[in-house]
């Protein structure tokens, strides 16, 4: 017979990136919890196939970017091809503003088996296959948890949180009744994963054709994804046969069953939870929002949903206002809708379904010629949003002391020190101050507080000294200057949470820890507008 435990501070439902990087997370930060995933095993399908620079990043807090993330293989950026086969547009790799490449390939099941290696040495025995969740009864003291093991006994977990990372289906969304907004696209596509590829560049391509728009993207191992749009009147099933993937895939190689790891059609959606919380029950990735692929942002939205709410739970599990979580909402809502934008915006504009959509944006590239910055900013995709948050756990936010404040943006991450470690090695897994002048070192060491909101506070000195090097190295530091004479306080997600004068260091911890006693439940205006905003798009 299958054994649960009775008790456990947080029950993880679904074992896939979200759910498995949530979990590696709450054992970094010493939370004990279990990961139910109904499936026998692990899928295996490679579905996700780039982590970008955020997800790296966060991989960063439990170790894994010494390991996997070191052996990923680096995107050296995109190329837009027109009908002629001309390149008509190309991007680069990017500055590593946070420490890791823009952009890396991955090979899902890998980055999977990787994430469970990683949690069962942390914490081991915590993931559970073949176990399905087949209720969840909410009270004021947390949840219960009705689990069904293979053997078909039925199990009572009792848990303070639920993580609801049980895929854009979710059945606990479902049973919870709440709907997604937002849209489900036309156009059904195909996706064909391939080994042994002849291609062996690292840039992604885009056949922007108003005929049959198609994508190449690199993967790992040699491999290749391709993606064919369906076009109207042709059947799910017969686009999937041999003879007629063997003519998709004729202008770029030989079509060979043995090869194929994966074919499927994809209905794309971008579309939003109209609330990631239910009580003590949270909504993550898939389960909470769905986005079309053109950005790459699919996982790795999810893998920021699992940072944002992880170092939350290991603080109100450790005595802190549990009201807190309300602002995970908050946090993720905006940023989350932005990232399906993009991606909407950007399949728009690369993948144009219509001759007349295919001519606006060729007069528009041409339009623009005089203006090779504007241009560029087009292309190059460079209005994507930054890691920032307009509203959550953050000190005046709405009234920073300087323009370029990094209070509510995530920090970028230079090399410093005599050793050129990474800023987040420095800073360690839970809260940090972060001092450049001698007044703000002074202040942290003398501070005698060592820990915030239950969990750990470090305390990081360095000068500009330490941030010199190559000139990509300086500019990734640079940001950080803007706060020189001040105290950073940095959040365990890498989010600036307040900055302040040194003499101001433990009014400003106080302040602090009363924001986050007082969080409110209540969901603010702006996040109804974003709700309105994705039911009409």
């Amino acid at each position: 017979m299958s054994t649960y435990p009775a008790k456990v501070p947080v029950v993880i439902v679904g074992a896939g990136p979200t759910g498995l990087t949530a979990a590696n997370l709450l054992a970094a930060y010493g939370v004990e919890a279990i990961v139910l995933d109904r499936e026998p095993g692990p899928m295996n399908l490679p579905r996700a196939i780039v982590i970008d620079d955020e997800g790296a990043r966060t991989m960063q807090v439990f170790g894994l970017d010494r390991t996997y993330i070191a052996n990923t293989t680096p995107a050296i950026g995109s190329k837009y091809f027109a009908d002629d086969g001309t390149c008509f547009a190309e991007t680069g790799a990017g500055v590593q503003s946070y420490g890791f490449p823009k952009r890396q390939y991955i090979y899902q099941p890998e980055f999977e088996a990787a994430l469970r290696d990683r949690l069962e040495e942390q914490a081991p025995g915590s993931l559970r296959f073949s176990s399905n969740v087949v209720d969840v009864e909410t009270s004021s003291d947390g949840a219960v948890v009705t689990v069904e093991a293979a053997d078909r006994t039925r199990h009572r977990i009792a848990t303070q949180w639920v993580l609801a990372c049980d895929g854009g289906r979710s059945p606990i969304r479902e049973r919870l009744g709440i709907a997604l907004s937002g849209n489900t696209y036309r156009q059904d596509w195909i996706v064909i994963d391939v080994s042994d590829d002849p291609d062996r560049s690292l840039f992604s391509k885009f056949f922007c054709s108003s005929i049959r728009p198609a994508v190449s993207v690199p993967a790992p191992n040699g491999g290749r994804r391709y993606e064919f749009m369906v076009l109207p009147g042709e059947d799910r099933e017969k686009v999937l046969t041999p003879d007629f993937l063997a003519e998709l895939l004729k202008p770029f190689r030989r079509y060979d069953e043995r090869d194929v790891l994966r074919k499927t059609v994809y209905t794309f959606h971008a579309r939003i939870a109209e609330r990631f919380r239910h009580e003590c029950i949270l909504l993550m990735g898939d389960a909470a929002h769905l986005t079309p692929p053109f950005a790459g942002q699919g996982m790795n939205a999810g893998l920021r949903d699992a940072h944002n709410v992880a170092w939350k739970i290991a603080a109100a599990v450790g005595g802190a206002d549990a009201a807190m979580l309300d602002t995970y909402d908050a946090e993720r809502r905006g940023p989350a809708w932005d990232m399906i934008l993009l991606a909407v915006t950007m399949g728009s504009f690369v993948m144009p379904s219509s001759s007349e959509e295919l001519k606006f944006r060729d007069l528009l590239l041409k339009a623009l010629e005089p203006f090779p910055g504007v241009r560029d900013y087009l292309i190059q995709m460079r209005f994507k949003p930054k890691p920032r948050y307009n509203a959550g756990l953050f000190l005046d936010l709405d009234q920073p002391t300087f323009e370029a404040s990094l209070v509510g943006e995530m920090v970028p991450q230079p090399r410093i020190g005599s050793d050129a470690r990474l800023l987040d090695d420095h800073l360690g897994e839970g809260f940090a101050l972060v001092a450049q002048d001698e007044p703000g070192r002074r202040a942290i060491e003398q501070l005698q507080q060592s820990r915030l909101m239950s969990l750990p506070l470090s305390k990081v000195h360095f000068d500009r000294k330490a941030l010199s090097g190559t000139a990509d190295h300086a500019r990734i530091a640079r940001p950080l200057l803007t706060h020189r004479d001040q105290i950073m306080l940095i959040r365990p997600d890498r989010y600036c949470a307040a900055a302040f004068a040194p003499d101001r260091l433990r009014a400003e911890l106080d302040r602090y820890s009363s924001l986050c006693s007082a969080a409110t439940r209540a969901r603010s205006s702006e996040m109804d507008a974003a709700v309105e905003m994705s039911a009409s798009l």
